[in-house]
């Protein structure tokens, strides 16, 4: 997966999101629909900063920032899972598999990232 097919998978999912609030109005759903797309927002954002880090230093902290921002993913969607364990809504658990599925290809991306890290470390020793 390119990171270009990835920030089109993150943006899919951001509008599916957005639709959240719309299955149960005056709910809190708004607020947190609001969080998801945020957080997502700053997924893609830091994966381009990882990889445009000039110094080791930028390059760690941003990848803390975006390990951060995963973990809240998760989060979000364990809460907006279990949530949805009585209900059982259709809608609500398809934005739950796709948010997984994202949380999971962010991880793989950052994963790959501190693997080619640690590769060229290892080739200039």
């Amino acid at each position: 997966m390119t990171l270009e097919q990835l920030t089109h998978r993150n943006e899919k999912f951001q509008e599916l999101a957005s639709q959240l609030a719309e299955l149960l109005p005056g709910s809190n759903l708004l607020a947190f629909s609001t969080s998801m797309i945020r957080t997502c927002k700053k997924l893609d954002k830091l994966v381009q900063k990882v990889l445009s880090s000039k110094s080791d230093t930028g390059f760690f902290n941003q990848i803390d920032l975006l390990e951060e921002e995963i973990d809240e993913l998760i989060f979000m969607m364990d809460r907006l899972d279990e949530a949805n364990r009585k209900g059982k809504m259709d809608a609500i658990t398809d934005v739950v598999k796709q948010g997984y599925e994202l949380v999971s290809l962010y991880s793989l991306v950052c994963d790959q990232i501190l693997e080619r890290k640690t590769k060229n470390e290892d080739e200039f020793k």
